[in-house]
């Protein structure tokens, strides 16, 4: 962990937390607002920034505000559509994320993420569609379609589950969805799964992008909504059982300490005190060398994920991959029994193109390792027998 990397998350907890920490007088505060942008956790450092370095940050925090008001807009419209017809629906991450944080337009906002009943979402892809939103269902993607209107991008989801993982928190989330409440943002409403399932939701987001690129947007997420509802007494009532049904609490166990480590987490959490230490360092490590979605790893994180998927599925990932993104088999299904081969073929062309030297493939290939060694130490989708 490099300097700039350590004064961002100095700057997240005194942000988060309000500490008294003093920041170096030599700190690179340029450097810093490049990590927090690569992290996705500009608008949570920002408030740190000492008054005579602002001016940059203000100015990106400033729009980072205008548009996380534009998306509570559009997603309000989108939300009282499907209710004027029918059709039930909850809010996944992004503002049921926001809910948790002291200033909640900090926390960065992308795509609209939504889900709604299996039986009704052929219906709501027309009544979308006939409202103005375009949508785009793509067979390579059977989680969810696109749907855009406005300049906004949305996600409205069949299922939420990462097949890859096996952590399948679905089942939580369509009986949760019975259950829904009211999150608000600026006097503004939406739908949202009780704290249980929400909490199910950002830990499986956690497992989902923990192969291609975590960042600390993913972890302060999580981090806000265990302060927030789950003290040692809800772990022990009613989440620990969950997270061990789905394969996710060695996982939840771990980020949580590693919350306490290194931001700042309130040590009256104690449910995961027993946490592997050296495990959350090498957590820690990672995600502070991948940045959001992989931004910090570019190309490399190509084949670091593909090294990883490798060493954890053999030739059953080869062949889903292959029939994932071979054109052709979605045409002439006869084609199946050589969709592995085509994968093999396309990793070949990616890797000509990419013109990395042999010592940064190599280099890459050794993270895909650790990181597969990573995900096998956070049993992810290993349910408790």
């Amino acid at each position: 962990m490099d300097q700039t990397e350590q004064i961002l998350l100095q700057a997240i907890q005194k942000t988060l937390w309000n500490n008294d920490y003093i920041f170096p007088d030599d700190t690179d505060w340029d450097a810093v607002l490049q990590e927090a942008e690569r992290q996705s956790v500009l608008g949570v450092a920002a408030a740190a920034v000492p008054a005579e370095k602002q001016r940059e940050w203000i100015n990106k925090t400033t729009l980072f505000t205008a548009h996380f008001i534009r998306i509570l807009h559009c997603q309000s419209a989108l939300c009282d559509l499907l209710k004027a017809n029918g059709i039930p629906t909850v809010i996944l991450k992004g503002t049921a994320a926001a809910v948790y944080y002291p200033t909640p337009s900090q926390r960065s906002l992308g795509d609209i993420d939504f889900i709604v009943p299996q039986d009704l979402f052929d219906q709501a892809e027309v009544l979308l569609a006939n409202n103005g939103y375009s949508v785009e269902d793509d067979p390579k993607y059977p989680r969810h379609v696109d749907v855009r209107k406005d300049g906004i991008s949305f996600e409205m989801h069949r299922f939420f589950s990462d097949r890859d993982c096996r952590a399948n928190v679905d089942p939580f989330i369509f009986n949760g969805m019975q259950h829904a409440e009211t999150g608000t943002l600026y006097h503004t409403a939406f739908p949202m799964l009780p704290p249980k399932e929400n909490g199910l939701v950002l830990l499986a987001h956690i497992a989902h992008h923990l192969r291609e690129g975590l960042g600390l947007r993913q972890i302060i997420d999580w981090m806000l909504y265990v302060d927030r509802e789950l003290d040692d007494s809800a772990w022990e009532s009613s989440f620990r059982t969950a997270a061990e049904q789905t394969g996710l609490a060695v996982l939840a166990i771990t980020v949580t300490e590693m919350c306490r480590m290194y931001l700042g987490l309130s040590d009256r959490i104690t449910w995961c005190k027993n946490a592997d230490k050296e495990l959350c360092t090498m957590l820690m490590n990672s995600l502070l060398s991948s940045g959001n979605f992989g931004e910090k790893r570019g190309t490399g994180l190509k084949v670091e994920s593909t090294v990883s998927r490798l060493r954890r599925r053999g030739f059953r990932y080869l062949q889903q991959a292959g029939e994932h993104n071979w054109n052709a088999y979605h045409k002439h299904r006869w084609l199946k029994p050589f969709a592995w081969i085509y994968q093999i073929g396309r990793y070949a062309r990616q890797g000509f193109q990419a013109k990395r030297k042999g010592a940064k493939i190599i280099e890459d290939i050794g993270r895909g390792k650790k990181r597969s060694d990573l995900y096998q130490d956070l049993k992810i989708g290993e349910p408790k027998e």
